[in-house]
């Protein structure tokens, strides 16, 4: 009877915890690409500087990912580099997202470079940085990018691995690194319409794609911006299981800890 009760606590403890720690189901890509979207950044043909290629569909396949299906993106050489991948135009679709982290399956076949490739301030490693931004009917755009010490290194890894990122302002910046719009940080992760990753460089000093120091290099490349192959093989990532999660309060860590020392004092007993 004790070790049937001293079970059933537990497991009620365990059901209080998850209750009060609710989050919304992850984005799984199984079935297709869930309304997300990417865009590529380089040169198309005909042009003679760089820009941002028309959004379209995320790529989606139906197996590979972790499990099943993901999104993902294929880049070689510079003149279409890889760039984003996020969904957008839905307000809020994943919640407050105050107290909360974000977290993904992502895959990497860890054969990136960027266009700075180590100079004009860059460190030579190329990173999937998360953003999460909001437009507002008056123009004024609210858009925060993970710094580089938040961010994935895509290169360090050539499979799947799970990334998350703590939903604090000390892990973001404005981007571009402007002047304060309309929303701070906080007010941004209650209403937003954009979310995902952005692929960039080893440096947080980046400015607006319109030109900036350390932006442009002499032939109209953005040299920060997008990555490629560094092999001459294709170069791809993907994600998969997209979602937010609470950060669990100390209070609760303590409760649920407890909880397991019990159950291993039973299972002794």
């Amino acid at each position: 009877m004790k070790l049937r009760n001293g079970i059933s606590g537990l497991l009620l403890l365990l059901l209080l915890v998850c209750s009060s720690a609710a989050w919304t189901e992850p984005i799984t890509f199984d079935i297709d690409n869930q309304g997300w979207e990417q865009a590529y950044i380089g040169r198309p043909a005909g042009t003679t500087y760089d820009q941002i290629f028309p959004v379209s569909g995320a790529d989606w396949r139906a197996s590979g990912g972790n499990p099943d299906g993901n999104i993902y993106q294929n880049a070689m050489g510079s003149d279409q580099r890889s760039y984003w991948m996020g969904y957008k135009g839905a307000d809020n679709f994943l919640g407050d997202l105050t107290g909360r982290y974000l977290q993904t399956d992502i895959y990497s076949t860890g054969n990136w470079q960027t266009l700075a490739n180590g100079s004009n301030g860059d460190d030579g490693n190329v990173y999937a940085r998360w953003v999460i931004a909001n437009k507002l009917d008056n123009g004024n755009y609210n858009m925060f990018v993970s710094n580089q010490d938040a961010s994935i290194d895509i290169n360090s890894f050539t499979d799947w691995t799970t990334s998350s990122i703590t939903l604090e302002k000390e892990n973001f910046f404005r981007w571009p690194n402007m002047a304060d719009n309309s929303q701070d940080f906080s007010e941004v992760l209650q209403d937003y319409d954009s979310i995902g990753l952005y692929i960039f460089s080893g440096t947080d000093v980046l400015s607006n794609i319109n030109g900036g120091i350390g932006t442009w290099n002499s032939t109209s490349q953005l040299l920060h911006y997008g990555a490629f192959s560094s092999d001459g093989n294709t170069a791809t990532w993907a994600l998969d299981n997209f979602q937010a999660k609470p950060v669990p309060e100390p209070a609760t860590l303590l409760l649920f800890g407890t909880g397991l020392l019990g159950l291993a004092g039973i299972r002794k007993k």
